[in-house]
């Protein structure tokens, strides 16, 4: 009887832990929202998304563990033919968490993501996904046990090798940035997701994300990871999200745009060409050249009408 009353207290205990975690989810997404309309509105869009999708996630992940058990207590077959589709569902929701992920970052430093970026993401993590679907069904079919783990941890890896990448460039990124407010924003946010997917991917190491029903730890620690997950993003937009440019100079400081890069900037708004500019400026076309990439660069825009607009 004793260890049936902790095996119940430790089931309700876990329950707890992911209600937490999906009530904290909801807060942070309503902040989410607010800020929105007022920051940076394309980064908080890919922001909301990202959080959205992982509670998404962990909670079909908690379904598809269950149905699972079930089978293997009950031996109900109907939930055969549902596992396959739930695993689809999954491996949609991952994708689509790791474009967010992806495009948050890289909308993070600046105010912009080039068009070509999400459409070249979009078709790669569609690439991905057929070729998941394919392997996954001749693996079902077959019977192979084998193949299905090495499909499942394979796209688990890619999954999490690439919002460690997204992470990392991230924080490569704001270390050519000036010391400022800013900065430190972007070092903190890039900081504690590496950290989280990192201990992520030791776990994924270790075999608790494999296929197969899981113990009650690791779904306390699935449940932790939620609440870490949700909590995190409150924390950082209460005391460390990079403070609003309230002018052009701001702007250039916090993009660490240089004295030269702005009279640049200056010129191309009043239509000078890149002939007209070097010209002006005594320099080269090929430096001037130079500088319009480096402008696109840091201002994360794609042509010189983009940079003018984004500075008038």
């Amino acid at each position: 009887m004793t260890v049936l009353y902790h095996g119940l207290m430790a089931e309700q205990f876990s329950l707890v832990v992911l209600i937490v975690a999906l009530a904290t989810g909801l807060v942070t997404s309503i902040v989410a929202i607010t800020y929105m309309q007022t920051r940076q509105p394309q980064f908080f869009r890919y922001f909301l998304t990202n959080i959205l999708l992982f509670n998404l996630l962990i909670l079909s992940g908690l379904v598809f563990r269950y149905l699972q058990i079930q089978i293997q207590a009950t031996g109900l077959k109907p939930y055969l033919f549902v596992l396959p589709g739930l695993l689809v569902v999954m491996a949609v929701l991952k994708l689509g968490w790791l474009y967010a992920f992806i495009l948050m970052n890289k909308s993070l430093p600046v105010d912009l993501v080039p068009k070509g970026t999400a459409k070249m993401m979009a078709i790669a993590a569609v690439v991905i996904f057929l070729g998941y679907l394919g392997v996954g069904a001749i693996a079902l079919l077959m019977h192979y046990e084998v193949l299905e783990k090495f499909v499942f941890i394979t796209l688990e890896t890619l999954i999490i090798g690439g919002a460690l990448f997204a992470t990392l460039q991230l924080m490569l990124e704001a270390g050519k940035l000036p010391k400022n407010n800013r900065r430190q924003s972007i070092m903190v946010f890039g900081g504690y997701h590496l950290g989280l997917l990192g201990v992520i991917l030791a776990v994924l190491v270790m075999g608790w994300m494999q296929p197969g029903p899981q113990k009650l730890s690791q779904i306390l620690a699935n449940g932790g990871f939620l609440v870490l997950f949700n909590v995190f993003p409150l924390v950082w937009i209460k005391w460390f999200q990079p403070q609003k440019p309230v002018s052009n100079l701001d702007r250039f400081e916090s993009l660490g745009i240089t004295r030269r890069e702005r009279e640049i900037i200056g010129l191309i708004q009043a239509g000078k060409t890149n002939q007209e500019i070097a010209d002006k400026l005594f320099i080269s076309v090929a430096t001037v050249k130079d500088h319009n990439h480096n402008l696109f660069r840091k201002s994360g825009v794609r042509n010189r009408l983009e940079l003018a607009n984004l500075f008038r």
